[in-house]
């Protein structure tokens, strides 16, 4: 025992004596402060949001509720095909199954359309939707919008929120993004209809 306290007591001595070394020379081995001139500040009015202010926010919401207003008359028509021009693929596309389990994934045109014709195929033709949507204007290519709905199907009614991400390529605003909840690990062909997830032109 007096063995293991003895050598415990050296172990500890002579790393308090290293450590004391070590404090002494430092101060040596610190290299002296540069004296040279700083590099200049970013400008950030050169990139990213500070270059990238709307310029007529008045203007760009006016076309994004003209916007939603077209894909509702898409709906009304069941026109698939002009629905997909709307779209800028690939999209991505975010919701949460009853578990409230995340799921998110891009599609290509393809994919895209080969999970949204069991919506447009079997569809209810008593599914009414009202829309109230609000713009946030990012920029004058990129805008997001927070959509409260109410959905009606028979003696059924349900309200709900989504939320898109739109880009206006070639002139013609297009969706990009669509995240709305509840549809995670649900088959397209059981699907009864909804604000995101199914076509927005087919409300």
């Amino acid at each position: 025992m007096k063995r293991s306290i003895l050598v415990c007591v050296t172990v500890v001595a002579l790393s308090g004596s290293a450590w004391a070394q070590n404090k002494e020379q430092k101060p040596a081995e610190q290299k002296p402060a540069a004296t040279s001139a700083q590099a200049p500040a970013m400008d950030l009015t050169k990139f990213g949001p500070g270059a990238r202010k709307p310029t007529n926010e008045k203007q760009t919401k006016k076309e994004v509720t003209e916007f939603f207003k077209q894909q509702e008359e898409l709906g009304k028509k069941g026109d698939m095909e002009a629905s997909l021009a709307s779209y800028d693929f690939p999209v991505y596309m975010m919701t949460d199954d009853l578990k409230g389990v995340p799921e998110a994934r891009a599609y290509s045109r393809e994919e895209y359309v080969a999970m949204m014709t069991p919506f447009f195929e079997n569809m209810p033709k008593d599914l009414k939707m009202t829309h109230k949507p609000t713009i946030f204007v990012l920029s004058d290519s990129l805008v997001t919008v927070i959509d409260d709905f109410t959905m009606t199907q028979g003696k059924q009614k349900i309200t709900g929120r989504n939320t898109s991400l739109l880009v206006k390529r070639d002139g013609q605003w297009k969706w990009k993004t669509m995240v709305e909840a509840g549809y995670g690990g649900m088959p397209p062909e059981g699907a009864s209809g909804g604000a995101q997830t199914p076509p927005e032109g087919k409300k």
